[in-house]
């Protein structure tokens, strides 16, 4: 379980919030990292960010 509150940056390059991610994920239907990428260019810059965006995205599909 990640240990960010909704508005948390996860992605500070991109300026992005858990609260911004997991809107992303729920209003596109998001079900991988890449589509993900290419809604909001997350992790696209320095990439520290991987592994947290990867499991707020598997919590959010886990709720499906």
């Amino acid at each position: 379980m990640n240990m960010f509150d909704d508005n948390d940056f996860v992605c500070r390059h991109m300026q992005l919030t858990k609260a911004d991610i997991v809107k992303v994920i729920n209003d596109k239907n998001i079900s991988s990292f890449e589509a993900l990428q290419d809604e909001t260019d997350v992790a696209t810059i320095c990439g520290s960010c991987v592994a947290d965006i990867e499991e707020i995205l598997e919590e959010e599909i886990a709720k499906r």
